[in-house]
Parts: C-alpha cells; structure tokens; sequence
C-alpha cells in the first residue's frame, strides 16, 4: 500500500443506491472504491488500499452493521460518514463521535458537501 489516499470507498448493500452514490461521487471527480455491499469485501478493499474517505450505509443486511469498518477507518485515520436511513441515535453513530452523519435519501448538493468535508485537508487524521 502506497503512502497516498486513493478514492472514496463507498459501502451501501442495496445494489441501486450503491450505483447511483458511486456514480456521483465520479461524476465530482472523484474516484470510488467498491462499492462494496459487505464488511468482508469492504475490509478487503483496506488491506491494499487507504482510501481518501469513505461513505458507509450502518445496516448492510442479515444483521451486519458497518461498524467493523468504521472501526478499521478510525484505526488507519481516514474521514468517515454514515449514510442511512436511521436517525443519529444510533448505536454505531455514538460509538464514532469523529464521523460525519447524513440521511438517506440525500440530494446531490448534499452528497457534494459531505464529500467537500470528508476530503478536506484537516478533515484527514
């Protein structure tokens, strides 16, 4: 793993949300990795690569959360947002008090300002 950031990782498990925030956050210039609809193929994602910041659905079906991944985030010091359709209590949203937070569904002048914050400079640990 090089020592750059590379991309925004996006992990969403349903399919059609996950196209559609892939393709804009490319169509803002940015590269994405995944998405990845699973912890076991987003944690694999960051074993060879660190991305810039990363956009995570909590709830990724079958009972799994991203909370792994947020975690691993959080260790490697990459900006981080939860995006999903519960509200701000949430378990996994307190755990990360670091984390932006933002609601499903979300405008694209939303999407284009979550990712103005997670990619600022000083937005980087």
């Amino acid at each position: 793993m090089g020592g750059g950031r590379e991309g925004i990782l996006i992990v969403e498990d349903q399919w059609l949300l996950a196209r559609e925030l892939s393709a804009s956050v490319n169509d803002e210039g940015l590269q994405t990795l995944g998405p990845c609809k699973d912890v076991e193929s987003a944690l694999n994602v960051l074993k060879s690569t660190r991305p810039q910041a990363a956009i995570l659905d909590i709830n990724l079906g079958s009972g799994g959360t991203s909370e792994p991944i947020a975690e691993e985030l959080s260790l490697l010091g990459v900006p981080f947002a939860f995006l999903t359709a519960y509200n701000d209590d949430n378990p996994v949203v307190r755990k990360f008090p670091q984390a932006r937070y933002a609601s499903k569904p979300m405008s694209l002048y939303q999407l284009r300002q979550l990712l103005s914050d997670l990619t600022r400079k000083d937005a980087q640990h």
